[in-house]
């Protein structure tokens, strides 16, 4: 697993870092929030913004899995509900009809 080394440097409100294949500029009371962050949870600058990196795209990428673990589960419940719906509307037309 190889590791970025990124230069930092103040502009403005913008703190801006980067390496030779990447530029990254976040808002100084962003990144100030997460150095604080990182202090009390007693992790580096660069371990805070991995983790988050990585949860962000855990999270980005659960919701299609989430879409199709639904879908393989209400699959076959959607089609027995069908199934029980018609059964439900013939009985029903058969009481209201007085066929008992």
């Amino acid at each position: 697993m190889g590791l970025a080394i990124l230069k930092a440097k103040q502009v403005n409100n913008l703190i801006t870092m980067a390496n030779p294949l990447t530029n990254v500029s976040l808002q100084t009371s962003l990144v100030n929030e997460g150095q604080a962050l990182a202090q009390e949870l007693n992790l580096s600058w660069g371990q805070l913004v991995s983790m988050a990196l990585q949860e962000f795209i855990r999270r980005h990428r659960r919701p299609a899995n989430l879409v199709e673990q639904l879908n393989a589960f209400y699959g076959d419940t959607l089609e027995e509900d069908a199934r029980l719906l018609t059964q439900m509307r013939s009985t029903h037309r058969r009481l209201v009809d007085g066929e008992w």
